[in-house]
């Protein structure tokens, strides 16, 4: 019965790895630009400020879906031409920096008071205070919420396909439109990405025990 499973294991393995590098390349994009945008909601002068809402409310607001067909079908009617791996990436990375941004932003702004103040009293400003004092708290503060932002980002690759990106779920399709083993495969697929959603929820955990222990 999975006999079809075996035969495209290596496709899938392959597949798997376009994944992986997919959902590294645009959650390490996605955290730059989302603490980008949560120290420009928290620190920016005014005018500033509100063109970074404006771009999360539009990020956050827009499906994940409707920004990838932007992104393939009405970009290159500017003269932008990308291909589909870079311009998924700069759309995940877009779409999840949003939803960071939230998180980093209540993280910090979740920082009791006294800890601002004590900090100042010792001489703490500027940037030591944020890296010395309300950063390592903040990380702890933001740790479950971010990793469970990861996972959605995981998940959200595979609608990457649609835009003709090869990886795990587009390697499937073509799997099950040669074989026609839907079940098999499909079964196969989403159990790659549960085990790489679940490496993710381990790894948030082991985070939250090191900070827990540090602070």
């Amino acid at each position: 019965m999975f006999d079809v499973v075996l035969r495209s294991w290596p496709l899938l393995l392959s597949a798997t790895g376009e994944t992986v590098l997919l959902s590294f390349a645009s959650g390490l994009l996605a955290t730059i630009l989302g603490l980008v945008l949560a120290l420009g909601q928290l620190f920016a002068v005014a005018p500033l400020r509100y063109l970074v809402e404006v771009w999360l409310y539009v990020m956050r607001g827009v499906p994940l879906l409707v920004l990838l067909f932007a992104m393939y079908f009405a970009l290159p009617y500017t003269g932008i031409d990308l291909s589909p791996r870079v311009g998924g990436i700069l759309v995940l990375s877009a779409y999840f920096s949003a939803f960071m941004a939230e998180i980093f932003r209540s993280a910090v702004l979740a920082v009791p008071k006294g800890q601002w103040d004590a900090a100042r009293g010792i001489g703490f400003h500027g940037w030591r205070l944020m890296r010395e004092v309300i950063a390592p708290q903040a990380m702890r503060l933001a740790a479950a919420s971010y990793i469970n932002t990861m996972i959605m980002l995981v998940k959200g690759t595979s609608l990457v396909s649609i835009i003709g990106l090869w990886e795990l779920t587009l390697a499937g399709r073509q799997i099950v439109e040669r074989t026609l083993a839907s079940f098999q495969v499909f079964g196969a697929v989403a159990l790659i990405y549960f085990l790489l959603c679940y490496g993710l929820s381990l790894g948030g955990r082991y985070l939250e025990k090191r900070f827990s222990y540090v602070h």
